[in-house]
């Protein structure tokens, strides 16, 4: 039960809930009862007003040195993504929660300012809705690895531009990086992808015919490449 009667001492509706909200994650069934909460719940629409007053200023911020982030529901669960001036730095589906979430942010941009900005993350919410339905193949939401070193940065450009359904093997991706020997270092660098999926590691798999890796469990690779059409690399023995 939660007051209608504006009483802040009575509100039992938490700061996680109402940002839920207010970022329109709430179940239908819940969404009209808390509209009417805040309705008449002064410190709810007062925390309402703050984040229309934030929002306001983020978009005056657009190109300060800023790390954005913004969480959404997908077929893999809670999805949270990252965009900094440059373009999509983060793509996570395994998070605890908000608080891990920002955590990691934080160490990984130890000197920028990280703010939650639904708005800056709208085009990268589309383009996943759009892929996990099937209606899009080609992400255009730019990416930025920019703060990740030589070797990985060129394994994924390069798996950035398998296309859509396609797969090549480790050692392939070694040989197209011009490091032919590196196939397994090839695979440590596609594991800690930060921005899974926009930029496909699922789309490399062994030489012997089989998935290969995948972090956090090889069961999202075949889910990923079935969205793909790609049944059949997984449907024998082994795989």
């Amino acid at each position: 039960m939660i007051a209608r009667t504006g009483a802040a001492a009575r509100c039992t509706v938490s700061d996680d809930e109402l940002q839920r909200f207010l970022d329109g994650e709430t179940p239908d069934a819940r969404t009209i009862e808390l509209a009417m909460h805040v309705a008449g719940c002064e410190r709810c629409r007062s925390r309402s007003v703050a984040t229309r007053a934030s929002g306001s200023l983020l978009r005056a911020l657009e190109n300060e040195p800023v790390v954005r982030w913004h969480r959404f529901r997908s077929p893999f669960g809670m999805m949270y993504t990252a965009r900094t001036t440059r373009g999509l730095s983060r793509v996570s589906w395994q998070q605890p929660g908000v608080g891990a979430f920002e955590d990691s942010l934080r160490r990984r941009y130890p000197h920028v300012p990280i703010v939650r900005d639904r708005d800056a993350l709208e085009q990268v919410e589309a383009e996943l809705e759009g892929y996990f339905s099937g209606d899009l193949e080609r992400f255009t939401i730019p990416v930025d690895v920019s703060d990740l070193g030589d070797f990985q940065r060129a394994v994924l450009t390069e798996a950035a531009r398998i296309p859509f359904g396609d797969v090549i093997a480790y050692g392939e991706l070694a040989r197209r990086i011009r490091r032919p020997r590196a196939y397994r270092a090839v695979g440590n660098a596609l594991g800690a992808n930060p921005v899974a999926i926009v930029v496909p590691c699922h789309r490399v798999v062994a030489g012997d015919g089989t998935l290969g890796g995948y972090t956090g469990g090889v069961a999202y690779k075949r889910r990923l490449l079935g969205v793909e059409g790609r049944e059949d690399l997984f449907t024998g023995a082994g795989a």
